[in-house]
């Protein structure tokens, strides 16, 4: 009977280190599915190798014998391989070596391959409905973040003084649509101190890109509850008043 007993035991042991065993196998399984490794699917069995060299030395691609506009020519091989090659990866590999016949075309191929994939991601981040503007455009530069290392994110996406009015606007947006109830006082104090992480010692140079709606936009977004309540006239004077008042706020 002992003999038996130690032998059930025994066995129930082997069960629970199995069933922790498949558990967490099944887990592990889950997590990888779910989260995807955006480095990873960066580049394919072609590009591995130069994709990897390009994180430690990414200037190679600001050297002579490169297009000089990265963005634009990448934009175009993309194009290319849509409609002219019907999505034939290989076809745009060739094209490449052939255009590039020496170690330009293996680091404009592995480029290339990281661009799409952050097309692609960020294609599926601009089409959920569950997120507000403001939302994808972070989300978006996150997976940017991921992707890309810092000297070619600044190659592919250079900083453009439309840039900040674009993410402010969408960032008081999307305040007011979670917060509906805040003030007017609450809301332009969290507008002018995300304008200031936003423009910093930039500001004067990015007014001048500002798009003439900008600022009549945010006044309609910070006084919507007072506006609302107006007559037209008074609504006139009232946005007139509000807009000098926020331009003294936002530049001096």
């Amino acid at each position: 009977m002992p003999v038996n007993k130690k032998k059930i035991i025994t066995f129930l042991v082997i069960l629970i280190l199995l069933s922790l065993f498949l558990g967490g196998f099944v887990y592990i399984l889950f997590l990888k599915n779910t989260n995807p490794d955006l480095k990873a699917s960066s580049y394919d069995s072609r590009s591995e190798l130069y994709w990897e060299r390009l994180q430690n030395r990414p200037e190679v691609l600001l050297g002579p014998g490169y297009p000089t506009d990265l963005r634009d020519f990448l934009e175009t091989l993309r194009g290319k391989e849509s409609y002219l090659w019907e999505g034939d990866r290989d076809k745009t590999y060739t094209h490449l070596l052939e255009t590039y016949p020496d170690e330009r075309g293996h680091v404009l191929y592995a480029v290339f391959i990281a661009f799409m994939n952050w097309k692609e991601k960020s294609s599926e981040v601009e089409q959920r409905g569950d997120l507000s503007a403001y939302e994808k455009l972070t989300a978006v530069n996150r997976v940017s973040e991921e992707i890309f290392p810092l000297v070619l994110r600044t190659i592919l996406f250079p900083k453009h003084p439309t840039t900040p009015p674009v993410l402010l606007l969408s960032y008081l947006e999307d305040y007011v649509q979670k917060n509906p109830y805040s003030y007017s006082r609450e809301r332009k104090r969290i507008f002018l101190r995300k304008m200031e992480e936003l423009y910093q010692a930039e500001k004067w140079e990015i007014r001048t890109w500002e798009s003439p709606m900008f600022l009549r936009q945010v006044i309609e977004l910070i006084y919507e509850r007072e506006i609302l309540e107006m007559s037209e006239e008074e609504k006139t004077s009232y946005r007139s008043a509000k807009l000098e008042e926020l331009k003294a706020d936002f530049w001096n």
